[in-house]
C-alpha cells in the first residue's frame, strides 16, 4: 500500500513527501514548555524546528522547505515525526544524530555533549556535482546543504543584521574610493527567505533601496511585516519615485513587483545611478524556481517549469545573459556590484561573463 502511494507521489511531485504523515496540527513556534520533553535542550530544538516550518516563516512549508527553493529541513514527513518523537524522549545523557534530514537515532553521550549532531550533503567528491545532486535529492539520499535550515536556526532578523553590515561596509568602500556622498541607491532582487531582509537593512544603513520580486505573495508578506515601505508594479511610476527620493535624500525601501532584468535595463536606459548592486535570487537552484526569467509572468514561468523544463532552462540562460549585460552597463558607470554567495557569478561564467 505504501509503495504504490509513494510511487504516485514521486510521479506527481518529483519526490516522496510521505504526506500521510504530515500532522493535522498547525506547525508554529510555540512556547518552549508547550513541547513534551525530558530535557529543556531538546524542547529548544523542537521549537527551532517548528519555527523553520512555521507557515509564516517557511517558503514552502508543505514541502518542508524553509527558503532557497530547495532548502529542506527534512526530506519527508516521516522524518519530521521521528525526529520530534526522539526529541520528546531524549535525556541529558543522549545525542540525536541527523543525516541529511534523517534521524539515525538517540546515542549515549553525556550532559556536556551536543544534544543534536547534524551532517548534510555528504557525497563522495567524484560524484559531487549539481546533476548528481539533483538525482540524489528526490531519491532521499541527500539534501542541499547550507547553514540555516538544517541547523534549524533560520530567522529573518538574523539576516537583517548580516545584510545591514554588508551594505554599510560596501557604502564605506565607495567613500574611501573618493565618492564624497557614498552610497545613495542599492538595487537587488529577491524578497523571499533570506533575501527579504535586504530593504530593511538598506534603510538602517541610510541607503535608498529598490528590490525586485516576481512573487506577489512574497512582496505582500514583506510589506505587511514592515520590511519594505512601498510597492510599485508600474516601472514609470517607480522611476519617478526613485528620482524623487534621490533628489530629496529620502531614505525609503521600495519593492518592484517585476523582473530584476527589466529593472536593471530600465535604470540603465533612464541613466539612474545605482551605487550598490547585488542579487539574492536562489541561483544555486536556477531550474526549479530559484530564478525566474524575464519576459514571462510568475504564473507562466511556473507552468513552463513543469510542462517544458528545457524551454524554461533556455529562458533562464537568456535572461541571465541580459542581466549581466545590463549590470555591466551600470558597473561601467561606477556601480559596485557584489555577489551575495547565491552562485550568481558562478552561473554567469562563460559567454556574457561580467566585467
Amino acid at each position: 500500500m505504501l509503495a504504490a502511494e509513494f510511487a504516485q507521489e514521486l510521479a506527481d511531485y518529483g519526490r516522496i513527501y510521505m504526506y500521510r504523515f504530515r500532522p493535522d496540527y498547525m506547525i508554529r513556534a510555540r512556547s518552549i514548555d508547550d513541547y513534551p520533553h525530558r530535557t529543556r535542550s531538546a524542547a529548544a530544538v523542537m521549537l527551532m524546528i517548528s519555527n523553520n516550518l512555521d507557515i509564516a516563516v517557511a517558503q514552502h512549508p508543505h514541502e518542508l522547505i524553509t527558503y532557497g527553493g530547495n532548502g529542506a529541513v527534512f526530506q519527508n514527513w516521516a522524518q519530521y515525526r521521528l525526529t520530534m518523537k526522539y526529541l520528546s524522549e531524549m535525556t541529558d545523557d543522549q545525542t540525536l544524530v541527523m543525516y541529511s534530514g534523517h534521524p539515525l537515532g538517540l546515542f549515549p553521550s553525556h550532559r556536556d555533549a551536543p544534544r543534536v549532531v547534524v551532517t548534510n550533503g555528504m557525497v563522495i567528491p567524484n560524484y559531487s556535482s549539481r546533476i548528481t545532486g539533483r538525482n540524489l535529492m528526490p531519491s532521499g539520499i541527500t539534501v542541499w546543504s547550507d547553514d540555516c535550515w538544517f541547523l534549524y536556526v533560520y530567522r529573518p532578523s538574523g539576516h537583517n543584521s548580516r545584510d545591514h553590515i554588508t551594505i554599510l561596509n560596501a557604502g564605506r568602500m565607495l567613500q574611501k574610493s573618493g565618492d564624497s556622498e557614498g552610497a545613495r541607491l542599492f538595487v537587488s532582487s529577491g524578497l523571499g527567505g533570506m533575501s527579504g531582509a535586504q530593504p530593511k537593512a538598506a534603510s538602517i544603513a541610510g541607503i535608498i533601496s529598490v528590490v525586485a520580486e516576481v512573487n506577489q505573495k512574497a512582496i505582500r508578506t514583506r510589506f505587511q511585516q514592515g520590511w519594505v515601505d512601498e510597492v510599485y508594479s508600474d516601472m514609470k511610476k517607480l522611476v519617478g519615485r526613485v528620482r524623487q527620493a534621490m533628489t530629496s535624500k529620502e531614505i525609503v525601501s521600495i519593492a518592484y513587483e517585476g523582473n530584476i532584468v527589466d529593472l536593471w535595463e530600465t535604470f540603465a536606459d533612464e541613466e539612474i545611478k545605482i551605487d550598490l548592486g547585488s542579487d539574492q535570487t536562489s541561483l544555486h537552484n536556477p531550474w526549479a524556481g530559484g530564478y525566474y526569467p524575464a519576459g514571462y509572468t510568475f504564473e507562466e514561468s511556473n507552468r513552463m517549469m513543469a510542462d517544458d523544463p528545457e524551454k524554461f532552462s533556455q529562458a533562464v540562460r537568456q535572461s541571465l545573459r541580459r542581466q549581466v549585460d545590463a549590470i555591466n552597463r551600470h558597473t561601467n558607470r561606477g556601480t559596485y556590484f557584489f555577489d551575495y554567495g547565491n552562485a550568481f557569478l558562478l552561473e554567469h561564467q562563460g559567454p556574457g561573463q561580467m566585467s
